[in-house]
């Protein structure tokens, strides 16, 4: 049976009806609210939208939106950072945070919104309007339409924000949420400056139906719609892993292949395996995705924060190379070192005379370790590694 997406336009067109039926936020009580992380300004709201599932009328319910900014007064630039679809359980996380990427983003001075949307948690199971139907005959573009009026609300409510940007704002992703940012490029926002697609796609089932997603060619058609409307515009970056059990190795690049082809700007990075599954590269790849993305941002003008006054990198060995790091013992290469490169910058890992060790991250990185490593070993301590170089010499 052939098959194809909706045209841009028409796809743009019932996103802006849908869209238009929202209405302002309402705050979340304190109750729903906690525990809330007061050092990254955590609060809740709940933003109204209208949703047009597969089956049955268009439901009007309210989305969560979960917001975080650094300190200061701003105005911060945002990221809209979408949550994933779990294959069996819809209301496992009551409601969607992501402490340590938001950790990530504040520490480049971006305030960070978290929506949960129609159809998991606290924002209500039912209707599904991620529900494609069958199969073997998924409709993405329904889910696209959903996931785009949620992710345009979403950047509506942070660009009112009187401490937001509305002029930077990035959208990303992960999985379901991947997908959801790569088809809100569709809409061309004047205030989205880039999309960031983390292990993006539909349809995945790593436990029944593993790298074996369904309908993969009508998600390549969704897909290659979105790169058609957003041809030549907003850049984005597409990070998979190669062990991701929900798509597998080949069809995120054919994904990327149909998003470009159409017109679509984009970079494809694809990583080693990571741990036992893949597709949580997010979570558990740091020390892979992290220095991508760094250079990716830098290209829009953000830049990593770093060690100021920090030696002049060495040659000594390669950053991420565990097996040149001199005098500690095997597990401190394997374990310690490795939990430092998977930390992110400023950052700092010294070495004792007698292989003690230490490393810390934040400000004065560089200071803290070596008063930290100091006290190890009731001798001063010499820095192996700052940042993301290694700067030790004998």
């Amino acid at each position: 049976m052939s098959h194809s997406a909706p045209s841009p336009s028409v796809l743009a067109a019932l996103v802006l009806i849908l869209f238009a039926l929202a209405g302002p936020a309402r705050p979340v009580a304190a109750a729903e609210a906690a525990p809330l992380a007061s050092e990254l300004h955590e609060r809740v709201d709940r933003v109204p939208v209208t949703v047009q599932p597969l089956y049955g009328d268009a439901h009007r319910g309210e989305m969560i939106i979960t917001q975080f900014r650094p300190d200061g007064d701003g105005p911060f630039p945002a990221v809209i950072m979408h949550h994933g679809r779990s294959p069996t359980n819809r209301a496992e996380t009551p409601r969607f945070r992501y402490l340590d990427v938001v950790r990530y983003w504040t520490r480049r001075g971006f305030a960070v919104f978290v929506p949960t949307r129609i159809g998991y948690g606290d924002a209500g199971l039912t209707p599904d309007p991620e529900d494609s139907g069958r199969c073997q005959e998924r409709q993405y573009d329904v889910a696209a339409r959903a996931v785009t009026v949620q992710s345009l609300a979403a950047i509506d409510f942070a660009q009112r924000q009187p401490w937001v940007d509305p002029k930077r704002i990035i959208v990303m992703g992960q999985s379901m949420g991947g997908f959801t940012t790569i088809v809100t490029m569709a809409a061309r926002h004047a205030g989205v400056i880039a999309g960031i697609n983390f292990a993006g796609g539909g349809g995945g089932d790593p436990a029944s139906r593993r790298g074996n997603p369904c309908s993969p060619g009508r998600m390549s058609d969704v897909f290659a719609a979105a790169g058609r409307a957003n041809a030549g515009a907003t850049p984005t970056l597409w990070l998979y892993a190669e062990n991701d059990g929900y798509w597998g190795d080949a069809l995120p690049r054919r994904w990327f292949a149909a998003y470009t082809e159409a017109g679509g700007k984009g970079e494809f990075v694809g990583f080693p395996p990571v741990g036992d599954e893949g597709h949580r590269l997010l979570a558990r790849g740091m020390a892979l995705w992290r220095p991508v993305l760094d250079r990716f941002l830098d290209g829009l003008g953000v830049k990593a924060p770093h060690s100021v006054g920090a030696p002049a990198a060495s040659g000594w060995a390669a950053i991420d190379d565990p097996s040149r790091v001199p005098r500690v013992k095997p597990e401190v290469r394997e374990k310690g070192y490795r939990a430092f490169l998977a930390a992110d910058v400023p950052r700092a890992f010294a070495i004792g005379p007698k292989g003690e060790w230490a490393y810390r991250t934040g400000t004065d990185a560089m200071a803290r370790t070596l008063e930290r490593c100091a006290e190890y070993a009731g001798a001063p301590c010499r820095l192996y590694a700052v940042d993301d170089a290694v700067v030790w010499r004998e």
